[in-house]
C-alpha cells in the first residue's frame, strides 16, 4: 500500500457541515435502494462492474511520486500552526478499481479529502464507505470514518460501486501476486471489470460473497450457487415480473433446500439464511415483505428463511438421514400423497409428524386443563413442535390470526416458550436485548441531554423514557410501542380504543390495591395483539426492557409488520440493540446498517463521552 506524504492544505475554505443524514443503500426496514450515482440494479442485483474512464472529466494537477519527498511542502507544513496539523486526520482511500490505494494526512472535510486525492491520482467527487458503497454525506460521519480507519472510495460520475464476490482460499498464490490489495478482502467486497468472470451477473450466485464461516459444515456449502436452472418457470416468472409468490413460495423453499442437500443434509441455519438472503437480493420485490404502500419493511427474507429450515427438520427427522424428499409436514387442510413404495425413510418420517401432532393435541389438552403437563414438558414438546408451529405460521393460503394462533399453540405467549421459538428462529437470544439496553442507557441519556430537540434534553432517566428519546429522535410516536394509563377501571375495549392499532403493544396500567398500609398503586402489562389481551403480568419500569423484548418476539414470530407510526424506532432497536453489539459497530470496518439516519444516530453515540 502507498503511503503518500502529506501535501499543503487546501486553501479552498472552510466547508461548513450540514445536518443530513448519510444517503443510504438501503434502509434497514426496505429492500436495498442504489445510489442512482453509484449502482445500476438489475431484478435486485447490483451489476456492471466500476468502469475506469480513460479521463476523469476533468483535468487533475500533475501527479508526483508517491514516496517522493517535497521540500517546499515540507517548509510549508513546519511553518503552520501547530494546531492546524493536530486537526488532521488519517485518511485511507481507493480508486473504483482498488487498484489505486492512498493514505495521507488531510483535514476533515470532505472538499480536503477529495483534493488530495485528486493530488494523489485518485478520480471523482464522491466519496462512499469502500464496504458497502453508502456515500459519505456530512463531515462529521468523515470524522468518525477517520478515527474508526474506515476504508473510504472515490468514485467518479462515470463510475459505479458494485460488490463482489472475493476470490476462493484455494486460489491464495493467485491473490499474493495480484495487484489488489489483499486487505481488500476482509471486507468481502472488490470492484472489478464488468467483462470479469468473477462478476455474479447471470442466473447464479456464489456463497463466496458472504463471509464464510470457519466451521467444517459451513465450509461445504461455500461454493453452492443458487440453481436457478432448476427454479419451476411460472415462479422464474412471477420472480422476473416482480410479483408476489404467494403459496408458490413453499416450492422455491423446497429446491433451494434439495440443491443444499446435493451436498449435505446437515445444514447449518446461517447457511439458509445466507441463500435466501441472495434470492432476495435478486428479487426483493418478489421476496422481501412490503406495507400497503408498496415500501420495503424487511432486509431479510425471513418467511423463506422459515421455510426452508422447516423443510429440511422434516426431511432430517428423526435420524438426522435424509428421505426421499416427498414428505411435507401436515397441514389438517392439505391432502397426503404417498407413493406406492414408501421408503423406510418416508415411513419413520410420516410417524414422526403422527407422534408431533400427538404432542400438540396433550399441550392443548394441558392448557384447557383436563391433563395438566409438566412446564419443562411443556417447553420441551414446544421445542420438539418448532416445524409445526411454524409451518402453521407461514400458512399463505390461509393466514392465521392471533385467535387461530392461541386455539392452535396457546402456549406461544408464555415468556419461556416465546423466548425458545424465537431464538429457534433467530439464532437471537432475545434476553440479551435488557443486557445491551442496561450497558447503553447511560450512554444514550448523555446524548439526549446534548439534543436541541427540548423534547428529547428534557426526558428524565428511566427506561420508558429511554425508548420513547428513540422514538422522538426518528419523529415517531412510542405510544404505538407501549402506553401508560392512570386508569385502572377501563374495559379492554376502552383500552384498545385509546390506541388502534393491531399490532403488538403494551399498556402500562396503574391498578389500585387494598394494603395493610392503605391502598397503594400497582402497574400491570397488557399486551394486545389484534385487539386481544394476550398476557398480563405485573411490571415495574425496569421491566420495559423484557417486555420490549417480548413484543419484538411476538412481530417475528408471527410475521406481523411494524406500526408505520413506530417502524424505525422498532427496527432500530432490533439493528442496534440485538443483531449488533455496539463494540462490534464501533470497531467494524463498515456500517452497521446502510440506513443513513441509522448510521448517523450511530456516529453520534461513538462520539459521546462520559
Amino acid at each position: 500500500m502507498d503511503v503518500a506524504p502529506a501535501p499543503p492544505a487546501s486553501s479552498g475554505g472552510d466547508h461548513s457541515t450540514q445536518q443530513a443524514p448519510i444517503s443510504p443503500n438501503q434502509n434497514a426496514n426496505q429492500a436495498p435502494v442504489a445510489l442512482a450515482k453509484a449502482t445500476t440494479i438489475e431484478n435486485g442485483v447490483q451489476t456492471g462492474g466500476a468502469k475506469k474512464p480513460e479521463s476523469c472529466g476533468e483535468k487533475a494537477p500533475a501527479v508526483e511520486p508517491t514516496h517522493s519527498t517535497d521540500a517546499s511542502q515540507k517548509d510549508d507544513d513546519e511553518g503552520k500552526p501547530k494546531t492546524e496539523l493536530a486537526d488532521k486526520v488519517l485518511i485511507t482511500i481507493c480508486s473504483a478499481d482498488r487498484k489505486i490505494k492512498k493514505t495521507f494526512m488531510s483535514l476533515p472535510t470532505r472538499k480536503d479529502v477529495i483534493d488530495k486525492a485528486h493530488k494523489y491520482g485518485l478520480c471523482g467527487n464522491t466519496i462512499v464507505l469502500e464496504s458497502n458503497g453508502c456515500e459519505i454525506c456530512e463531515d462529521d460521519v468523515l470524522l468518525f470514518a477517520a478515527k474508526e480507519k474506515i476504508l473510504l472510495m472515490l468514485l467518479a460520475e462515470s463510475e459505479e460501486y458494485v460488490v463482489l464476490p472475493p476470490p476462493s482460499p484455494l486460489n491464495r498464490s493467485e491473490r499474493a501476486g495480484s495487484s489488489v490489495d489483499p486487505s481488500f478482502y476482509a471486507n468481502n467486497s472488490i470492484v472489478s471489470n464488468p467483462n470479469d468472470s468473477t462478476v455474479s451477473n447471470d442466473e447464479t450466485m456464489s456463497l463466496s460473497s458472504v463471509t464464510p464461516s470457519s466451521a467444517k459444515s459451513s465450509a461445504l456449502f461455500k461454493e453452492f450457487s443458487i440453481p436457478w436452472s432448476k427454479v419451476p418457470g411460472d415462479i422464474m416468472k412471477l420472480l422476473k415480473g416482480k410479483g408476489s409468490l404467494g403459496k408458490r413460495l413453499n416450492t422455491l423453499a423446497n429446491v433451494l433446500v434439495e440443491a443444499l442437500r446435493e451436498i449435505s443434509a446437515h445444514i447449518p441455519i446461517r447457511i439458509f439464511r445466507q441463500v435466501a438472503q441472495q434470492a432476495a437480493e435478486k428479487y426483493p420485490d418478489s421476496l422481501l415483505e412490503k406495507d400497503r404502500e408498496g415500501q420495503f419493511i424487511a432486509t431479510t427474507p425471513q418467511s423463506l428463511i422459515s421455510k426452508m429450515i422447516n423443510r429440511n427438520n422434516a426431511l432430517n427427522k428423526p435420524q438426522k438421514r435424509g428421505s426421499s424428499g416427498t414428505f411435507e409436514i401436515h397441514i389438517p387442510n392439505k391432502k397426503r400423497k404417498f407413493g406406492g413404495g414408501a421408503s423406510n425413510g418416508d415411513a419413520k418420517s410420516l410417524a414422526l409428524n403422527r407422534d408431533l401432532e400427538h404432542k400438540k393435541e396433550l399441550l392443548i389438552s394441558s392448557y384447557r386443563g383436563s391433563s395438566p403437563l409438566e412446564q419443562s414438558v411443556i417447553i420441551e414438546y414446544m421445542k420438539e413442535c418448532f416445524p409445526l408451529q411454524r409451518s402453521f405460521f407461514n400458512n399463505s393460503e390461509k393466514i392465521p390470526d392471533i385467535t387461530a394462533i392461541k386455539d392452535n399453540w396457546p402456549y406461544i405467549f408464555d415468556k419461556a416458550v416465546l423466548y425458545q421459538h424465537f431464538e429457534l428462529l433467530m439464532s437471537i437470544d432475545p434476553r440479551a436485548l435488557e443486557k445491551r439496553l442496561a450497558t447503553e442507557k447511560d450512554r444514550f441519556f448523555r446524548f439526549f441531554k446534548s439534543s436541541k430537540n427540548k423534547k428529547i434534553s428534557s426526558l428524565d432517566e428511566t427506561n420508558a423514557n429511554f425508548l420513547r428519546g428513540i422514538a422522538y429522535y426518528f419523529n415517531e410516536d412510542p405510544d404505538y410501542i407501549f402506553k401508560h394509563l392512570e386508569n385502572s377501571s377501563l374495559s379492554k375495549e376502552s383500552l384498545q380504543s385509546t390506541n388502534p392499532t393491531n399490532a403488538p403493544w403494551v399498556a402500562l396500567v396503574n391498578s389500585p390495591i387494598t394494603t395493610a398500609d392503605g391502598v397503594e398503586s400497582q402497574m400491570e402489562a397488557k399486551v394486545y395483539i389484534e385487539g386481544q389481551i394476550m398476557a398480563t403480568f405485573a411490571a415495574k419500569d425496569e421491566d420495559l426492557p423484557d417486555i420490549l423484548a417480548q413484543l419484538i418476539c411476538y412481530y417475528y414470530t408471527f410475521n406481523m409488520m411494524y406500526p408505520k407510526e413506530a417502524n424505525q424506532t422498532l427496527e432500530f432497536i432490533v439493528v442496534y440493540f440485538l443483531q449488533h453489539s455496539p463494540e462490534q459497530v464501533r470497531s467494524a470496518k463498515k456500517s452497521v446498517t446502510t440506513n443513513g439516519k441509522f448510521n448517523h444516530l450511530i456516529a453520534k453515540l461513538a462520539n459521546v463521552h462520559g
